[in-house]
């Protein structure tokens, strides 16, 4: 389901002065059948019963994330439905442009890995295997590395399905075990948090979500504490959530907002400092959606520096792994040579 059109074309109807059934009404014209169709008709049926717009949207939580459910709901219900409809629409529109930006970034180090992989495979079953035969015959003594290459590909060679099978089997496997289960999730995250530039890259997303989240959550009307749980749910990181959490126990034992995020570490100082100011003032919404912006940007620094990194990194090793292959083979040769 196209979300963006759907919620901008919604947010635009309402705010020209038309009523929702009726956006509805117009909107489903456009559509002959599909997803989008079947979203509208629910929505006009619940409508017509006279059942709350974000009914439609709970009946369809595995298209609509809980975020957005409940943005829409306190929208609703706090008479801002309309400029909540288009903070959604904004929102998912910034979180597919950096997603595609992180995508692009990542393209180049993922294509030389696959290119590193193909190389060694094709020289390993169609090279090496020949060459490591003729430079037996020649009764070269050859080099511990370069004879360890040659009974590995050898090895390749007559048991090539089960080792292309492993080869190709394992990943696979390991994709699902590391995106598809709660153990591998958590195994995933703690290992790529061990490298420096990544864990930062990380929690600025992650402060990003969050900024944007709360921000969003509060204007539309929803209480504070309220607003954090739900931001705690879908913050997408382990430290964050437990924060946001233990900041809306704060809350309800009659702590300040500022005096609340000061008491977990994981939170930036800055932030909780500009928290502070911005609860005197009533304003939080308002300094937290500057916050938000300000994370894009640092978002998209981090990841110029961390392509900057893999790239070389990439290089290197396909380097090492091609000469140390090339390596092994010219010695031999260079033998071959000076014994005729």
């Amino acid at each position: 389901m196209e979300q963006v059109f759907l919620f901008k074309y919604l947010g635009l109807m309402l705010k020209v002065g038309t009523d929702i059934l009726k956006a509805v009404d117009v909107l489903m014209q456009d559509y002959e059948k599909g997803p989008v169709k079947t979203f509208l008709l629910q929505s006009r049926s619940n409508l017509e019963k006279g059942s709350p717009f974000y009914i439609t949207f709970e009946q369809n939580k595995k298209t609509f994330s809980y975020v957005t459910i409940n943005l829409i709901k306190a929208g609703e219900k706090s008479g801002t439905l309309q400029t909540t409809l288009e903070k959604i629409s904004i929102t998912l529109e910034k979180d597919k442009e950096l997603r595609g930006k992180i995508v692009a970034a990542l393209t180049y180090p993922a294509l030389l890995l696959v290119m590193m992989i193909v190389l060694i495979i094709f020289l390993m079953i169609f090279l090496l295997p020949k060459m490591g035969a003729s430079f037996m015959q020649a009764g070269l003594k050859l080099p511990a590395f370069t004879k360890l290459l040659f009974n590995m590909s050898t090895y390749f060679n007559v048991h090539m399905v089960p080792v292309l099978t492993m080869l190709f089997g394992i990943p696979i496997i390991g994709y699902f075990y590391l995106s598809k289960t709660e153990i591998g999730k958590k195994q995933l995250n703690k290992f790529i948090r061990f490298f420096p530039p990544i864990r930062n890259f990380l929690n600025k997303m992650a402060l990003q979500r969050l900024t944007s989240t709360l921000s969003s959550l509060i204007k539309a009307g929803m209480p504070l504490v309220e607003s954090l749980k739900i931001t705690s749910e879908s913050v997408g990181e382990e430290v964050f959530r437990i924060s946001l959490s233990n900041v809306a126990t704060y809350l309800t034992q009659g702590l300040t907002v500022g005096e609340a995020f000061r008491q977990e570490k994981s939170f930036p100082k800055y932030l909780s400092n500009l928290l502070a100011i911005g609860e005197k003032a009533g304003h939080i919404e308002e300094i937290l959606a500057t916050m938000s912006d300000f994370y894009e940007k640092e978002i998209e620094t981090s990841l110029k520096s961390l392509v900057a990194l893999i790239e070389p990194a990439m290089l290197i090793i396909m380097g090492v792994a091609i000469g140390g292959i090339a390596i092994s083979v010219i010695l031999p040769m260079y033998q071959m040579i000076g014994s005729l």
